[in-house]
């Protein structure tokens, strides 16, 4: 059974806080970001925590375990940014380019190809598209300010970008089988 929330609309406009540009609209048709402020890190509560361990989620902190809780309830993946080590206030999809290095979450360093569809800042990389966040965007402990990504990746683009990286997630699983196209943009 899941909790009941109670979401209260803001009035700032995303597109006022942050512009998303996608260079490869067949790789990512549907990109959606929402800035979330004023968020306190930490542990999650236990039974979201006992949830996910039941899931084969391993519980990390409180914002990141919202974002899986959420993927388990609605079958779309979600992912937070930690908004002040983003890098700017510009997404960027597009295809690596051949030899750009980025590292992922797991602290993997990865020389990549187009193969890898990439979520940059304008300037570098913060993502590998539908499959694992980087390490110099990472949400910890004492992040407030969030970028929250909703997106829909391309089935084919994903399983490229898995087996390029070496990578298998919740996330690339879900998106490489085919997720709902407008998932999850109704939460962003």
């Amino acid at each position: 059974d899941s909790p009941h929330t109670a979401l209260r609309e803001v009035t700032a406009r995303a597109s006022d806080e942050v512009s998303v540009a996608i260079e490869d609209p067949d790789a990512c048709p549907r990109y959606a970001a929402r800035v979330i402020r004023g968020v306190m890190g930490g542990k999650s509560p236990w039974w979201m925590q006992k949830r996910l361990i039941i899931s084969g989620i391993r519980p990390i902190s409180s914002i990141v375990d919202i974002t899986n809780y959420v993927m388990l309830e609605t079958g779309h993946p979600l992912h937070a940014f930690d908004l002040e080590r983003f890098g700017s206030r510009e997404v960027v999809v597009r295809r690596a380019r051949p030899g750009e290095k980025f590292t992922t979450l797991d602290e993997r360093e990865h020389e990549l190809t187009p193969d890898v569809l990439l979520i940059t800042n304008g300037k570098a990389g913060v993502a590998a598209g539908g499959v694992m966040g980087g390490l110099n965007s990472e949400v910890s402990g004492s992040t407030t300010d969030i970028l929250l990504e909703a997106a829909y990746f391309n089935p084919s683009v994903i399983r490229m970008s898995k087996r390029h990286l070496g990578l298998a997630t919740e996330s690339s699983a879900r998106f490489e089988r085919g997720a709902d196209p407008n998932g999850g943009l109704e939460r962003a």
